[in-house]
């Protein structure tokens, strides 16, 4: 069984930005069942590595949509990116001297899909699906 399972309740009703959600949830879920694996550390840059990918391509995307928009809520929702990426690096440095902080990161990405993705990806895709449907 899976960590964490895509539901609707974490869907924003944009495709490109809920598939790349949904590979959000795939990485918590490669972290999670691997987290007592002997080769962790191995694997905790691996994860590292596919974050780091993640926010590359998705925070692009979203932040496309907000500027092609005027989404209103622009700074702050960046401002939450930009801690995002500040703690995948923290993550980083931590698997490089050999500590796979496992439990930290299952919960700071855990809380990371509840906070952000269920609360403010939520209100940008409320915002983004009224400006479709108008275009």
């Amino acid at each position: 069984m899976q960590f964490i399972q895509w539901d609707q309740s974490l869907s924003i009703h944009i495709e490109e930005i809920d598939n790349q959600h949904r590979n959000l949830i795939e990485i918590i879920n490669i972290l999670h069942a691997t987290a007592k694996a002997t080769d962790r550390h191995m694997i905790c840059s691996e994860i590292v590595v596919k974050l780091k990918n993640y926010f590359n391509e998705h925070f692009m995307t979203e932040e496309k949509y907000m500027i092609q928009y005027d989404y209103p809520e622009t700074g702050a929702h960046k401002k939450e990116h930009v801690e995002f990426i500040k703690n995948v690096l923290d993550f980083e440095t931590a698997c490089f001297v050999s500590y796979a902080p496992y439990t930290p990161m299952l919960d700071f990405l855990k809380e990371w899909l509840g906070k952000h993705v269920q609360d403010t990806d939520m209100k940008m895709g409320v915002f983004l699906k009224e400006k479709l449907r108008i275009e």
